[in-house]
């Protein structure tokens, strides 16, 4: 799993080796591990670097919010959020009894119900921040020289992935997972895997221009192979400036989850725009925006691969108090 190939932050490092030699079992650290490390993914979309002074600052409302997106989009159980509140409470704990922090934010985080978890304005984007972001990731503006350099192997492929978030509604899993056997230049036509099945996502002929620009980019000798195994999106070597190969299954290398949450991350800042936008800001722009459409229940559950009626609830009942309260 991608999440225990990621190394922890040495804070959070020091946490797990102190429950080791109190003799907690393996199974035990195990699962702490993975609870942590998943944080620290969150975490890197507010901060560029996790290290024990950003954790130390982060404020009770960050960690509710945080919480509240395990219960709204990861559907955790009760059970799985209390153990993840359990595990944060014990580290700001572990700090506290060894001096290096006077306050434990996670103290005042509450369980979050069914009732109190509806979605909220922040949830979204708005139309000129999305607009901006698109803007942005096509400019040259606040590079570093190193960024400069590597920048046109990246506009295509950076505005591709944010367009198939904000106008196609693919989640941030999906799009990692996309190869290229799902795509058909041709067709225009996208093949999207979900825990619902496939479904067939249909691009606009200007989004297909853009997808087809950022293939070009990728020079002949890396270059995913058409109607292949092949990841779609493929990691970038800034070092080297050019994309990876990974010898190991002899293809290019994918572009992970945690790069893009990265690449997201770092041209939300770019666009000054709030900390902690993310991918699933901008599905949730789509899907509310295909609601005031007017699709039906099964339309949206058709196109973005939906089927949890409580997810699609709340949706509805975020639209109906945003008609109610203006």
């Amino acid at each position: 799993m991608e999440l225990f190939n990621q190394p922890l932050p040495d804070f959070l490092e020091a946490y797990l080796q102190s429950l080791e030699r109190k003799g907690r079992k393996a199974s035990t650290l195990r699962r702490y591990r993975y609870d942590l490390v998943d944080f620290t993914v969150w975490h890197r979309t507010l901060h560029r670097k996790v290290d024990f002074e950003n954790f130390r600052n982060l404020t009770t409302e960050q960690l509710q919010e945080y919480i509240r997106y395990l219960h709204l989009e990861r559907h955790y159980s009760e059970r799985t959020l209390k153990r993840i509140m359990t595990v944060l409470n014990q580290v700001y704990r572990y700090y506290m009894s060894l001096n290096r922090t006077k306050t434990n934010p996670m103290k005042e985080v509450v369980l979050p119900t069914n009732e109190d978890a509806g979605y909220i304005e922040t949830d979204f984007l708005k139309e000129e921040e999305a607009q901006k972001l698109l803007e942005t990731i096509v400019s040259l503006e606040d590079l570093t020289d190193n960024q400069l350099r590597a920048r046109e192997f990246l506009i295509d492929r950076n505005l591709i992935i944010a367009r198939l978030f904000l106008n196609y509604g693919l989640t941030l899993q999906e799009l990692s997972a996309l190869s290229m056997k799902d795509l058909s230049f041709e067709q225009n036509e996208l093949i999207v895997t979900s825990a619902s099945g496939k479904r067939t996502v249909h691009l606009n002929p200007e989004h297909k221009k853009i997808l087809f620009d950022y293939y070009h980019t990728i020079p002949a000798p890396v270059r995913p192979r058409l109607h292949s195994d092949d990841p779609l999106f493929v990691s970038f070597d800034f070092q080297r400036q050019t994309y990876r190969w990974s010898y190991e299954v002899d293809r290019p290398k994918r572009l992970t989850e945690i790069a893009i949450q990265k690449m997201i991350r770092l041209e939300v800042q770019r666009a000054g725009l709030r900390k902690g936008v993310s991918a699933q800001h901008m599905r949730r722009t789509c899907v509310i925006k295909a609601i005031e459409n007017d699709l039906s229940v099964d339309q949206l559950r058709t196109q973005f691969g939906l089927k949890a009626d409580l997810t699609l609830k709340r949706y509805f009942d975020y639209m109906e108090k945003q008609q109610i309260s203006s």
